[in-house]
């Protein structure tokens, strides 16, 4: 038996007038020779209804879900539904780090959320499960599930996006090599670390054994099981660099993030070894009808959506995928007015 396991999603409206002139506002004071920063990573699927259909429908036993906002919301939205949560961010992080537009800043103070639970499923709102998944695979008895795969760090000055994950993924392995020692954490834990379970993943294991550091992890980009004491242990061990990363504005190249929560529980070695299912996907304008095939045939368990494309092509390739996901989750969930 688990205790309660509750689901945090953030959301950004980028289309919300008032959230863009400040957004605009505090990057332009921030980078005075520079552009506003493009709103390209904030277009809007308009698909947030199909993400509580889907929870609701094949995550059914979670306890609450906690809905994470700058302070807008989406119009479809049943506010007091009794399974639902609204966490405004000044709810819970502290003043001196807002207004925020680092996603950093949002995830890394989750631990503050009044009434949050000590068992949470870390989710994006472009997560979407697409079969029915059992709660024992995030959690069993209140331990994490999780698979401990190591996968070195690739340094890149090219792709914004890729560079942004390279770099922050190498502060957060820092961190975990400057607490914990290898040597002593896989020798402790053995059977989780080469757990067959892992199928070929294992191999990069087993090629990574002959260093003494960790040179990586592997992360899924699928919702994540999180221990809100993890974030509290990291405070408490890192106040200095997690108030650095917080008192950023924006998303960039340093700071930690929540994978960093991931790989201390894994180096704790309180977890249960298993694989990970689900697959992400770069849509671009090339592949958006096999996705979406993808999608209607429910081929995954567990998905992550993200475009590739010039604006005009997104909208074809919105109206595509979102078609898909009405084929899929055709009834309302019990979140929508």
């Amino acid at each position: 038996m688990n205790k309660p396991i509750d689901i945090v999603v953030p959301w950004v409206d980028g289309s919300d007038p008032k959230w863009c002139e400040e957004k605009d506002y505090w990057y332009n004071k921030i980078n005075p020779d520079s552009r506003s920063n493009s709103n390209t990573r904030y277009q809007s699927w308009d698909n947030l209804k199909y993400w509580f259909r889907a929870v609701e429908k094949y995550m059914p036993w979670f306890h609450k879900i906690y809905f994470i906002t700058y302070g807008h919301l989406p119009d479809f939205l049943k506010l007091d539904h009794p399974r639902l949560s609204v966490v405004n961010h000044k709810e819970y992080i502290p003043a001196e780090y807002l207004p925020t537009f680092n996603s950093h800043t949002i995830e890394m103070n989750l631990h503050r959320i009044q009434g949050l639970g000590e068992n949470i499923i870390y989710f994006n709102d472009d997560f979407f499960p697409l079969k029915m998944v059992d709660e024992g695979y995030y959690y069993q008895n209140d331990h994490v599930c999780d698979e401990a795969v190591e996968t070195p760090i690739i340094p890149q000055f090219f792709g914004s996006i890729a560079k942004f994950t390279w770099n922050v993924r190498a502060l957060d392995t820092a961190v975990i090599n400057k607490h914990f020692n290898k040597r002593e954490v896989q020798k402790a834990n053995y059977d989780k670390w080469f757990c067959e379970s892992y199928g070929d993943l294992l191999d990069r294991n087993r090629s990574l054994s002959y260093w003494d550091n960790f040179v990586g992890f592997r992360d899924p980009h699928v919702p994540s099981a999180l221990k809100k004491s993890t974030f509290e242990k990291i405070w408490e061990a890192e106040p200095d660099l997690l108030r650095e990363t917080c008192e950023t504005k924006f998303r960039n190249f340093s700071g930690v993030n929540q994978w960093l929560v991931r790989y201390w529980q894994l180096c704790e070695g309180d977890f249960i070894p298993r694989r990970t299912l689900g697959k992400s996907y770069i849509v671009t304008i090339d592949n958006c009808r096999e996705i979406a095939d993808v999608i209607r045939r429910q081929e995954q368990p567990m998905i992550c959506i993200n475009e590739d494309c010039t604006p005009e092509e997104f909208e074809q390739i919105k109206a595509r995928i979102n078609s898909a996901f009405e084929e899929v989750f055709p009834e309302k969930s019990t979140f929508e007015k």
